[in-house]
């Protein structure tokens, strides 16, 4: 079996191969007309991202296998695009030749300029997908890589719309197709296809975002304000790109219509017919390719700078609002305990009630107890009940009085340092399970 990274360096160096071939034959007509310059220029900023691509080819496997489908368009293209040329160069009776009649795929070069256009910002979008996933990126430079996907995303359904017109206004011919000929089972099985791959962009982003989080907290430490200001500027990347993940699930819809209209046409096409199914392919390849790009998860930071146990204390510090919690500092000294995590409302009050209602219960009430400031069993509840309600402070609480530490991601069925469940005792008392003092544990869910 060949090794994929191979076939893909494979594909992409065919599709260098291709457009440089375009160039010259362009280049070597010598002509002045404006059209053949914008080509041109199309064809070298082709040409520039994919040998840059070619640089970052082992960064990211699920995008590169995206990338395939539009980057093999780009060679099949720009090489029937190469012998039109000449065919119209043959024709043409004068020395003059006025290259926006000639025709290509049912449309004329300005056409097939926006068409190579339209691959290049998607092999563009999906290097800068890469980029963002290998390196950190300044505000500036998201706020571009967003103004690049929701372009991209019209271009593209532009596009679509086009060649659905064409197909409709071009009647089905009796001619024998190709042996390459693409059915409407065919048709039906890519596209098919195309939905499980936005599928798994889903699953691919909810990815990287975990390894968001992991990279946050393994960062430097920075200043508060820097670590806001990087966090606002997530903020606002995830915010613009929901709205094109709901633009492009417009477009999967209207995909999924025109599927069922081409299942009711002729079954036989002609190869400008074929051309064009090729098209719609291929684009909505290129749609999954910016559905990666613009799908990302919703995610919170709740930012504490220091915590710290002292004495006797039983320290806990909760968040129900966050999906990560990011502590810089936490110290426990003494005999204290401590416990820090982030979990659901629900899973707090679980915890409360285990880990406090029958300790502070079996408690003599003694003055310093009194005075300790600790909250009761129905004061911590009141608080998670806070946090559901929206109250920005609720997911935080502290409790006094201990002799271990804990920290708590996500809640689960306690476990001790060495990794034991709880003795039996304390399951079948109630009691929370105890643990030699000056020795942690964790749950992690």
């Amino acid at each position: 079996m060949a090794d994929p990274l191979s076939t893909t360096l494979a594909v992409v160096t065919a599709a260098i191969q291709s457009a440089k071939s375009l160039h010259e034959t362009v280049k070597r007509f010598k002509d002045r007309h404006k059209t053949l310059s914008r080509l041109q220029h199309e064809l070298d900023d082709l040409t520039n991202i994919l040998e840059s691509l070619t640089q970052v080819i082992n960064a990211e496997t699920s995008v590169m296998k995206l990338l395939q489908g539009p980057i093999d368009r780009c060679t099949k293209v720009c090489s029937e695009f190469e012998q039109s040329m000449k065919v119209f160069n043959e024709k043409s009776k004068t020395s003059f030749r006025d290259w926006t009649k000639m025709e290509f795929m049912r449309g004329d070069i300005n056409e097939f300029i926006d068409t190579i256009a339209g691959y290049k910002s998607t092999i563009t979008v999906g290097l800068g997908t890469i980029t963002m996933n290998t390196s950190r990126v300044s505000q500036q430079v998201i706020q571009e890589y967003n103004e690049m996907i929701q372009d991209t995303v019209y271009n593209l359904e532009f596009h679509l719309e086009r060649i659905n017109e064409k197909m409709e206004r071009f009647a089905p011919s009796n001619t024998n197709t190709l042996a390459t000929s693409i059915n409407l089972d065919d048709e039906r099985a890519v596209t098919e296809q195309c939905l499980l791959i936005c599928e798994d962009a889903k699953a691919c982003i909810e990815s990287l975002a975990h390894r968001e989080s992991i990279l946050l907290q393994e960062a430097p430490q920075n200043t508060i304000e820097d670590d806001m200001r990087d966090f606002k500027a997530k903020l606002l990347t995830r915010q613009t790109l929901d709205g094109t993940r709901d633009s492009l699930a417009e477009t999967i819809g209207r995909l999924r219509e025109r599927l069922e209209s081409l299942l009711k046409e002729d079954p036989n096409n002609s190869d400008d017919r074929i051309r064009l199914q090729n098209e719609i392919n291929i684009s909505k390849q290129c749609l999954d390719v910016c559905k990666v790009a613009s799908e990302v998860s919703h995610q919170k930071i709740y930012r504490i700078g220091e915590v710290i146990a002292d004495g006797e204390s039983d320290q806990v510090v909760v968040t129900t609002l966050a999906d990560l919690f990011d502590v810089k500092k936490a110290v426990s000294k003494g005999n204290s305990a401590q416990l820090i995590g982030s979990m659901t409302a629900e899973s707090l009050r679980d915890l409360t009630d285990k880990r406090y209602s029958s300790r502070f219960g079996a408690v003599k009430a003694t003055d310093s107890v009194r005075n300790s400031s600790s909250l009761s069993v129905i004061d911590t509840q009141k608080s998670a009940l806070r946090q559901d309600q929206g109250d920005p402070l609720g997911g935080v609480m502290q409790r006094g009085r201990g002799g271990r530490t804990k920290r708590l991601t996500h809640t689960s069925q306690p476990r001790s340092a060495a990794g034991d469940l709880p003795a039996a005792a304390d399951r079948a008392t109630g009691e929370p399970p105890r643990v030699p003092r000056g020795k942690g544990w964790s749950a992690r869910g």
